[in-house]
């Protein structure tokens, strides 16, 4: 019993790491599972309703969401597999949200709609993730540095 209680309190300190990143990755995952299900949700445009409902968009969403959440279980994120899964976050998101509002569109529906913009506050709340990831900033801080010092000597 008392190992089961300190094998809790390690898995509970682990999520308390990065709750952002838990977050991201649940609700991501559970969007994929209802794609998986669902396999009449999207039915525009007409050519590409097999590709949209095929179980691939859901399967990419449902892996997407278990990457985040495997990544966060680190106490030092590691940075590449970091950036790789927040990016395809931001794809799948970013795919999702035009898919939405283009169905409300469509359709006249303002709850889709509605979605499209939910969805879009998410996408950049992963904006807002990738851009206070330390490791991520660092890069990019230097790498912008580096350019400019590049622009100042060629003039």
């Amino acid at each position: 019993m008392k190992n089961l209680l300190n094998l809790l309190n390690k898995i509970v300190q682990r999520l308390s790491y990065h709750p952002v990143h838990i977050i991201l990755g649940l609700v991501t995952g559970a969007i994929g599972i209802c794609l998986i299900w669902d396999d009449n949700y999207y039915f525009w445009p007409p050519g590409m309703t097999n590709f949209f409902n095929s179980d691939c968009i859901g399967t990419w969403a449902f892996f997407t969401g278990l990457g985040l959440i495997y990544v966060a279980l680190y106490e030092v994120l590691p940075a590449n597999a970091n950036i790789i899964w927040l990016l395809s976050q931001c794809g799948f998101v970013g795919g999702e949200s035009f898919l939405e509002f283009a169905h409300g569109l469509i359709t006249h529906n303002d709850h889709m709609i509605t979605l499209a913009f939910a969805m879009l506050g998410y996408l950049l709340i992963t904006f807002w993730v990738i851009r206070t990831s330390s490791n991520f900033d660092r890069k990019a801080t230097k790498r912008m540095k580096e350019r400019d010092r590049k622009l100042v000597e060629r003039r």
